[in-house]
């Protein structure tokens, strides 16, 4: 890998994802792609594909928000296999939000996200946005 694919790579997954298009994004990710969510609350956990973070993350997230808007990211370092962000998210329900300042690093391989490491900035105020949700059980991500 080269800087240039990760930077690439990169900018196609976040062109993507900003405008909304959420199916374009997950383009981006590996079938065995494993994502490590930091924090306890009910969206943390490591997730082992791409079904598996679809299913028991990205579509919890969107069906119980009534707005998620990705606003930028900002690239802190970047290498051949990977790239740390500072994403900048909303969202909303009803009249509560929560914006995060989430930091994440992605490991890319060709053109592919094979591994993500998040962790919100505000950890506290996101798990109290989201704590509504139930846990998924465990063994089931």
């Amino acid at each position: 890998m080269t800087v240039e694919n990760t930077e690439r790579v990169m900018h196609a997954y976040h062109d993507a994802w900003e405008p909304g298009d959420q199916e374009a994004g997950m383009d981006f990710y590996a079938t065995d792609l494993v994502v490590h969510m930091g924090g306890d609350g009910p969206l943390a956990g490591v997730f082992h594909s791409r079904e598996e973070f679809v299913r028991n993350w990205v579509s919890r997230v969107a069906a119980y928000t009534d707005s998620w808007d990705v606003v930028g990211n900002d690239t802190l370092l970047v290498g051949e296999d990977g790239v740390l962000l500072l994403v900048h998210e909303k969202w909303s329900r009803g009249d509560r939000s929560v914006t995060t300042e989430r930091l994440g690093y992605y490991r890319v391989s060709g053109d592919k996200i094979v591994e993500c490491r998040f962790a919100d900035m505000n950890q506290p105020e996101v798990e109290a946005f989201f704590g509504d949700l139930t846990p998924v059980p465990a063994g089931r991500h």
